[in-house]
């Protein structure tokens, strides 16, 4: 006699299914974590980023203070996002293509170096006080008058800012320079760079020029990299002019024809 089939209630019939169907796949998410921001207690325990300086630089770059990754790291623009190692090597500043990591060619090979104007890390500039920075001026000028470089570059327009006590300075080539000659290490010894004047081929230099460009930071959303990478241009033109020998005066039209192609929303008088 024949078995009959045996009938399997509809729960058991659900349960069978739901066990043989592949389990759910949870995608895996592509935000990066958040980094957590660092205390000020690790903050504190940050050296100061070591700086190399010698008379007669043919640029002295000045920044404004350490980021987090600079800070950490311990290099000048050590953030892979900032555009100055960049900016260097697509104006023909350097020769070659280098990292934050090789920053010490700068000095060893091209005659030139980088000094803060605060040695204090922090996660934003914003965390440093206007108070802050102007007690740190006359450090600054010590270095200069001290080293003697040729030109000294602000990277950041608040830097000068605070620097020479101007409001809104417009980048680029400013109208004074440093006085190097000038006892006053103080307080910055600027004067009216005169018409035509140049550097003397003796050393050393009896002024430096002063150049303004805009932060090289990512954050620096204002001007964009191919409006620094202008400001670059200017420099790498100031500099072949008194490092040549002997030196030239700075051409004020072949310095404009280099300058920033893009309208800054800081600057919207600007002619373009």
């Amino acid at each position: 006699m024949p078995k009959k089939a045996t009938t399997l209630s509809k729960s058991v019939r659900a349960s069978l299914r739901s066990a043989t169907k592949p389990a759910a796949t949870i995608p895996l998410s592509r935000t990066p974590p958040k980094r957590t921001k660092p205390t000020e207690a690790e903050l504190a325990k940050l050296a100061p980023i070591p700086e190399v300086l010698r008379p007669n630089l043919d640029i002295l770059f000045v920044g404004i203070n350490p980021g987090v990754v600079s800070g950490r790291k311990q290099l000048h623009f050590g953030n892979p996002q900032n555009f100055f190692w960049k900016g260097l090597y697509q104006s023909s500043l350097i020769p070659q293509s280098i990292a934050p990591e090789d920053g010490h060619k700068l000095w060893t090979n091209w005659n030139m170096s980088i000094v803060n104007l605060v040695q204090r890390t922090t996660p934003s500039t914003s965390d440093l006080s206007r108070q802050e920075m102007r007690d740190a001026v006359p450090d600054l000028c010590q270095k200069i008058s001290e080293n003697k470089p040729k030109v000294v570059c602000f990277v950041g327009i608040g830097i000068y800012e605070i620097f020479a006590a101007q409001s809104k300075p417009t980048p680029g080539l400013q109208s004074v320079v440093y006085d190097l000659s000038a006892a006053d290490r103080v307080q910055p010894p600027l004067r009216p760079l005169a018409a035509n004047e140049t550097l003397n081929s003796n050393e050393p230099p009896q002024f430096a020029y002063l150049f303004v460009m805009p932060s090289t930071s990512g954050r620096t959303t204002a001007y964009q990299n191919p409006e620094k990478l202008q400001y670059f241009r200017q420099l790498k033109y100031i500099r072949d002019c008194v490092t040549y020998s002997p030196p030239r005066a700075v051409d004020s039209s072949t310095l404009a024809g280099l300058g920033p192609q893009t309208l800054s929303k800081y600057f919207p008088e600007q002619k373009q």
